[in-house]
């Protein structure tokens, strides 16, 4: 059973479907995620129709447990992405499980 998809897997995925060669598939691609990355750090939200919802929090620094040192360190404050599928596609993969 496979549970990872490449960059390499979508790329001949757009090449296979569309017909494009593979470098303007990875292209397509790569300005596809751009565009998300973009989007998100300009807008912290970014919705796509029937998919989902992606939204960029700041986590706040909090003391934390190295277990490899046994020492008690802060985990400093970052960003992380979060995702909310949309009910179109909750629906999708429910009905296609």
């Amino acid at each position: 059973m496979r549970i990872n998809l490449t960059k390499k897997d979508i790329i001949n995925s757009i090449y296979m479907q569309i017909g494009f060669s593979k470098k303007i598939s990875e292209n397509i691609f790569d300005d596809i995620l751009d565009q998300i990355v973009e989007n998100l750090i300009k807008y912290k939200k970014l919705k796509i129709s029937n998919f989902g919802t992606f939204v960029l929090k700041i986590k706040k620094s909090r003391p934390g447990y190295n277990f490899k040192t046994k020492q008690k360190e802060i985990i400093s404050e970052r960003s992380v992405v979060q995702f909310k599928p949309s009910k179109e596609f909750k629906n999708f993969i429910n009905n296609h499980v």
